[in-house]
């Protein structure tokens, strides 16, 4: 079954992510008629303008859903400008020279999807201009990578103006210190965080009668599960990320520096953005670092900093590339 399907004209692409809901909003259908069917049995004696009502609020959620399969995302080379609609009705637009990118964004467990993002939040959470896809052999999603894609490309950036990057020479997220750029981290919360679990577990094992009636292995977890999470956040607390430009090196420390790995900065492969959720709700996104491993033939993913927000990412990783030579 098709999940996406998509028209390409001359200087108009159209496509629609979202037609695979057609069949969803069909079964739906069928499985309301077929409850309402039998539900007109049991609801004898029900006043008809109740009855009318609730059928018929029954009957628009397969609607809803088929509405919702005429979804359409319009890059129209024309005016230059993406349209967003749902059916007929217009959701918004965006200008080609406002789009910095389309490309994959994936959520952890959920598959991945391309989106069309913003200059002015580059690493947010875009519009989405395709159907989820779970593999990356799938039929539906290799036709889209080979028609649509290119297509985009075409017109939204191939006549777009390259802007050379500029040399950043005042830096907000390091701390240089005669040639080694520390990334600046507020861990104030993991200090006070470590501290209080900590406390938990001193006061426990100060109240010798805390939890006697209960089996050995609950005292234990009880009294020691907070100290363990006390220790990973205090030693959080104490760990770095540096740029050493004298030795080319970046350096991760843990343990209160007592573990100290090594990465050249000709191995750094790129920088990779992850968005995370929480139960669906978003919770931050973390900007790591792939580096090339050649004496074990791997890659190392390294966490460089955590962002609340998304809108200074940009700012970080020009910072971190002019560190390391790229700008």
């Amino acid at each position: 079954m098709a999940k996406a399907k998509w028209i390409i004209e001359p200087s108009v692409l159209t496509i629609y992510p979202k037609r695979n809901l057609r069949i969803v909003g069909l079964v739906f259908l069928i499985i309301i008629i077929v409850f309402i069917f039998f539900l007109l049995k049991g609801l004898q004696g029900v006043p008809a303008q109740f009855a009318i009502l609730y059928y018929g609020f029954l009957l628009l959620i397969p609607l809803f859903v088929v509405f919702m399969a005429e979804s359409k995302i319009i890059f129209d080379g024309r005016s230059r400008k993406l349209y967003k609609k749902i059916a007929f009705l217009p959701m918004g637009s965006i200008a080609f020279e406002d789009i910095a990118a389309v490309e994959p964004y994936q959520i952890i467990g959920s598959g991945f999807s391309y989106r069309a993002f913003r200059k002015s939040n580059r690493h947010g959470k875009g519009l989405i201009v395709s159907p989820g896809y779970n593999k990356s052999s799938d039929p539906n999603l290799i036709k889209f990578q080979q028609e649509v894609l290119p297509k985009i490309d075409e017109l939204v950036f191939a006549n777009a103006p390259v802007l050379p990057k500029q040399t950043i020479y005042e830096f907000n997220f390091f701390k240089e210190e005669g040639g080694v750029y520390t990334v600046r981290d507020n861990k104030i919360g993991s200090l006070v965080i470590g501290i209080i679990m900590i406390g938990i577990s001193v006061a426990i094992l100060l109240n010798p009668n805390f939890m006697a009636d209960e089996e050995t292995f609950k005292r234990l977890l009880t009294t020691y599960f907070p100290l363990i999470i006390g220790l990973v956040f205090l030693f959080g607390f104490f760990s770095s990320i540096r740029f050493d430009k004298n030795q080319r090196k970046v350096l991760h420390s843990t343990f209160a520096g007592r573990v100290v790995k090594e990465y050249p900065f000709d191995d750094l492969i790129r920088f990779q953005i992850v968005r995370k959720t929480t139960n669906f709700v978003y919770s931050g996104t973390e900007v790591r670092a792939e580096f090339n491993v050649p004496s074990k033939n791997k890659i190392n993913t390294l966490m460089i900093k955590n962002f609340r927000g998304t809108k200074k990412i940009d700012r970080f990783i020009d910072e971190a590339n002019t560190i390391l030579g790229r700008i």
